[in-house]
Order: structure tokens, then C-alpha cells, then sequence
């Protein structure tokens, strides 16, 4: 009986062994939008039941090892703004490219409670604030742009300024915020031609920072400040196609107005609408309606001293665009109406237009123009293209 025990442990041991090392199905595939067709990013693929689990990668794609003992249970596939799916596992085979598409999820007031709907849009507009850093141009650039500022008084013919200002950002939008903003940017202009002297130190100067603190992703200000989503009103506006990409449109209002949640001291309301990529969550373009009783000469920001413009009424709208891989400011657009201290109806507009960027041979800036100093060259002008938004 004896010289029969070392095998019964030796066959046991190898048993044990064989169970231990017995080879993991490895699942492979892509996730897609069932109307686009395009690959979802970030999608959370988990074994149910277990903490196993992985995500998809920004082209939609994934790799997930299953342990034999959980072949029986389900997968389940969840991203935000999708249904969320579950299949079971023996349904799928080691090694098949395996292709999963999501339905987006509609997101309908009548259909789903509102409370409910703004926790889901509270999500979206957190991931986005979140992955600015990767979805952006995160390091140091020097930053060509077209700057051009038109103003009227009493529906009198407009006065126009050009300029071609060299911008300088030290961090990207590696550390979105305000602060960073002003700490890190700074910018020279180069060039100017103006029909008429308008930046005077009453008209706010070149007005040039009131329009960089509408690059939302730079400052993740306002609707953008996750802490502050709260006080915003959400509502699912469409679900639909932009410059080639597949975007959430989301409407938010104020329900505060102070300073952090509207950028302007006096606000008496402040709405817009915000497009997010479905794919990668980068904001793509924003737009925002601001009334205010009053705001500083030199810009809506700074608190009013003395004189300053009445009962204001601004559109602005700003866009990213994708370069290398990586987003950055496109352009902003601003139409403001008021009446002056002195009781004039005046129309302004302002715009800013990315030309070009660098990131190698960084030449750094170390102060902002807020007046201009360049002498105005003709020769330059009469050869410069206007660039189309």
C-alpha cells in the first residue's frame, strides 16, 4: 500500500498544477457607435460579478483576459451617453475580433426624470473637464493669431483694428485654470493697422485678455469648473454630427450669477450651449449668451470703480480644432451691445483666429501688450490674407 502513496500525491500535485496554469481566454475587439460607426473611447468592459475588468482605448479598442472559472458569466459594456449592454461569455471565442456596438443613449425629459438626466450630463461635462490634459495641447507653444476688434456709436460707421499677435503659453493646457492662464500667458503684438486710433485706454486697450478668457478649456472656468455644475440647469440638446465628429450638445443656464460661475461681476442671466466629442470628450466649440447691468471699461471681469458700460448684451462663441493628435483653439467670435457712460448705443465685435503653432524652437514672452507699440506696416497688410473662421 505504501509504494502506491508518492503517485497518488505525485498524479495530485500535477493535477493542481495543470488547473493552476490552464490558459486565460484572451477576448480582443473594438467598441463602436452603432450610428457613426466610430470607435468609443473609454468604454468600461467588467466581468459581472467580479472586479475583473478593462476599458477601451481612444480608437474604440480592447484586450480582456478571462479566467476560466468566470467563461460562464456575463460581460457587460457601459460607457457615458450609451445603453448599456450585457453578453455572456461563452458567446465569444479567444482570440475573435470581436465588434460591439452601443446604441446612444437618448436622453429624453418626458422619458427620464430631470433629476436623472442632469446627474448623466453632470458626468459628461465632468469627463471632459478631466481629460483636458489629454485631449489639448499640453506643452509649451508659441501661438500665431489674427486679432480684429470693429466698433460703432450710434449705428455710425465702424471703426476697425488688426493685429497679428504672437501668443506665448508656457504650460498648454497641461493645468487648466484662470490662474495658470495669467500666470503662463503672455504675448507681443507684431503687427497692426486701425482705420481710426481706437485702443485707447478708455476702449480697454486691445480688449485681446476679455477675449482668451473664453478659451474655456484653458481656464475650465464657468460650466467647465465641475464644482460648480450644480448651479447650472442641464438639458441633452441632440445628439448629432459636427465638423466630422460625433457630439453630445448639451444647453446649460446659470442659476447663479456671481463672478465664478459667469465671469462677469454684475450678470443678470448667463446660458449657452456646449459640444462634446462623443469619441474623446474634447470640448469642440461653446457658445454663450451673458446680460449684464454693467461692466468695467476694460473688460467684464474687473469691478466696476467709476464710469463704466449699461445693460450689455454679449454672444460669444469659441472653437477648438484638432492638430497632431491634439486640440487647441480655433478661433473666438464676440458681439457686444451697450450703452456708453456718455449714453451712446455702441456695437462691438472682437475676433481671434489661431494661425499657426509651435512646440519646438519655443521663443518665450515675457509681457502682455495691452497697448499697441508696433507701428503700423502697410506692406504687411497688403499682402495679408483675412482668415476665415
Amino acid at each position: 500500500m505504501k509504494q502506491y502513496l508518492p503517485i497518488t500525491f505525485i498524479l495530485l500535485f500535477f493535477s493542481i498544477l495543470g488547473i493552476a496554469q490552464s490558459p486565460a481566454t484572451v477576448l480582443k475587439g473594438k467598441i463602436i457607435d452603432q450610428e457613426t460607426k466610430e470607435g468609443i473611447a473609454f468604454v468600461s468592459i467588467g466581468i459581472e460579478g467580479t472586479y475583473s475588468g478593462t476599458a477601451t482605448n481612444p480608437d474604440g479598442n480592447f484586450e480582456l483576459k478571462v479566467p476560466e472559472e468566470y467563461l460562464s458569466k456575463n460581460l457587460y459594456f457601459s460607457a457615458i451617453g450609451y445603453k448599456n449592454i450585457s453578453q455572456p461569455i461563452s458567446g465569444f471565442s479567444s482570440g475573435q475580433d470581436i465588434l460591439i456596438a452601443l446604441v446612444p443613449q437618448s436622453y429624453d425629459i418626458a422619458a427620464v426624470e430631470v433629476a436623472a438626466e442632469s446627474k448623466v450630463l453632470q458626468r459628461i461635462l465632468r469627463t471632459a473637464s478631466e481629460r483636458i490634459p489629454q485631449n489639448y495641447l499640453s506643452t509649451p507653444a508659441n501661438i500665431k493669431i489674427y486679432y480684429e476688434q470693429r466698433k460703432s456709436v450710434n449705428q455710425t460707421a465702424s471703426k476697425t483694428a488688426k493685429a497679428i499677435v504672437d501668443l506665448y503659453d508656457a504650460n498648454g493646457y497641461a493645468h487648466p485654470s484662470w490662474k495658470d492662464a495669467f500666470n503662463h500667458r503672455r504675448y507681443r503684438i507684431t503687427e497692426n493697422q486701425t482705420s481710426e486710433p481706437l485702443f485707447t485706454f478708455g476702449e480697454g486697450a486691445t480688449n485681446l485678455d476679455e477675449l482668451l478668457e473664453m478659451d474655456l478649456a484653458r481656464l475650465s472656468n464657468t460650466i467647465m469648473n465641475p464644482n460648480l455644475l450644480n448651479d447650472f440647469r442641464l438639458k441633452m440638446e441632440a445628439q448629432t454630427r459636427f465638423n466630422g465628429d460625433s457630439v453630445w450638445i448639451i444647453s446649460y443656464v446659470a442659476t447663479k450669477l456671481d463672478l465664478a460661475h459667469t465671469g462677469s461681476f454684475y450678470p443678470t442671466s448667463f446660458k449657452g450651449k456646449i459640444y462634446i466629442s462623443k469619441t474623446n470628450y474634447a470640448v469642440l466649440r461653446n457658445e454663450i449668451s451673458l446680460t449684464e447691468t454693467k461692466a468695467s471699461l476694460q473688460g467684464r471681469s474687473l469691478a466696476v470703480k467709476n464710469s463704466s458700460n449699461l445693460n450689455l448684451q454679449t454672444n460669444i462663441t469659441t472653437a477648438y480644432k484638432k492638430l497632431n493628435g491634439k486640440y487647441i483653439l480655433a478661433h473666438i467670435d464676440a458681439e457686444k451691445q451697450y450703452t456708453s457712460p456718455e449714453n451712446q448705443s455702441v456695437y462691438e465685435s472682437g475676433k481671434m483666429v489661431t494661425l499657426g503653432i509651435e512646440t519646438k524652437n519655443i521663443k518665450p514672452i515675457d509681457k502682455r501688450d495691452y497697448f499697441v507699440q508696433a507701428k503700423p506696416n502697410e506692406a504687411f497688410w497688403q499682402n495679408f490674407v483675412t482668415p476665415a473662421n
